[in-house]
């Protein structure tokens, strides 16, 4: 994108491009804020743009092309050795080797040391947080500590998936953008841009968010298991009582971490609701928008025996179960009275 001192950014980016071109008039212009929060559902970019505008402040060559991808700072970035700049996410918890829940007060204190620290190239510190939804209230109160007594020539951007739980006095010290759902044309014409053959399939598949239309580009285990669940959401419908105790072993390979047993739970429930809206669309004659194409003959089927009032209840169920997910409840158990109750 070209901008007025004939600068211009290799960031290469599938729509946001109000947040883009904001992002890159910030750095232009030296109009940067102390703190930015990133906000919107996972997958559609958010991590991304956030690190493309930070390879871009810390690209040592600040000439036309930013970031350059050669100089030292980008270099040492991309290997993860940049050291002005500093993640803060979920970790391994060292005691029990399995992954936090939360991004606990350690974490933010650490950072806070180092942020205090001089910086070794004399140019910007930047700090990421990633996840900042997971914070409890200690790591809350501690990051807005920071934000609070802001350091020389540093830049804080805070990614979080929702900040309905986020205080209020972090939301009122940062500069808050939105990423919202992008068009499918558009994620379509980015993956035919990047050599995908079946941009529309993927994009379609994507809802929106290019992040997974990658993902399924680049993961044929990832496509695998959408399809998996997507069966295995039909035979849920169809089987009787006892069956579908059955299946609960079945659709998911049950880890001992229940950390990623929440995650792969998560995973089928957002593949079940997207087979809940093709079921809608269908029924309400709208087929065109179908995200899950390949599966259209046994949503056919489903959409003769299904009336309305069944599917708000299906829907009501899983979101039901996403909330139980959130609150420490057993990913087995949460399947289990799903599936029941289906």
């Amino acid at each position: 994108m070209k901008e007025s001192n004939n600068r211009q950014f290799s960031w290469n980016i599938c729509g946001h491009e109000k947040i883009v071109r904001f992002l890159q008039s910030a750095i232009i212009h030296s109009h940067l804020a102390q703190a930015y929060l990133f906000t919107g559902p996972s997958h559609l970019g958010k991590e991304t743009v956030a690190r493309k505008f930070i390879a871009s402040l810390l690209c040592a060559d600040q000439g036309k092309n930013l970031p350059c991808g050669e100089c030292l700072n980008c270099r040492q970035l991309k290997n993860g050795l940049h050291p002005d700049f500093y993640v803060v996410g979920k970790e391994i918890n060292l005691k029990t080797e399995k992954a936090r829940k939360e991004i606990v007060i350690d974490q933010v204190r650490e950072l806070k040391y180092k942020l205090q620290q001089a910086t070794l190239f004399n140019g910007y510190k930047v700090a990421l947080i990633t996840e900042a939804q997971l914070m409890n209230a200690s790591s809350a109160n501690a990051i807005l500590k920071i934000l609070e007594e802001p350091t020389r020539k540093t830049v804080i951007i805070i990614l979080a998936d929702d900040i309905s739980n986020l205080p209020l006095t972090i939301l009122s010290r940062c500069q808050l953008l939105k990423f919202l759902p992008v068009p499918t044309l558009v994620i379509k014409s980015y993956l035919e841009n990047s050599g995908a053959f079946n941009s529309d399939l993927l994009a379609r598949q994507s809802h929106h968010c290019p992040g997974l239309a990658l993902n399924f580009l680049n993961d044929q285990e990832l496509a695998k298991s959408a399809k998996d669940n997507a069966n295995n959401f039909f035979q849920a419908l169809k089987a009787d009582l006892n069956s579908r105790f059955t299946l609960v072993d079945k659709i998911i390979n049950w880890d001992k971490d229940e950390n990623v047993n929440i995650f792969l739970l998560n995973n089928l429930l957002e593949d079940w609701q997207l087979m809940i809206r093709d079921l809608v669309l269908i029924k309400s004659d709208n087929e065109s928008l179908i995200t899950n194409l390949k599966q259209l003959p046994e949503l056919k089927n489903e959409v003769l025996t299904l009336d309305f009032p069944r599917i708000r209840a299906i829907l009501a169920k899983i979101s039901q179960a996403y909330d139980y997910s959130r609150h420490n409840i057993n990913s087995k158990s949460i399947l289990e009275n799903l599936i029941i109750n289906l």
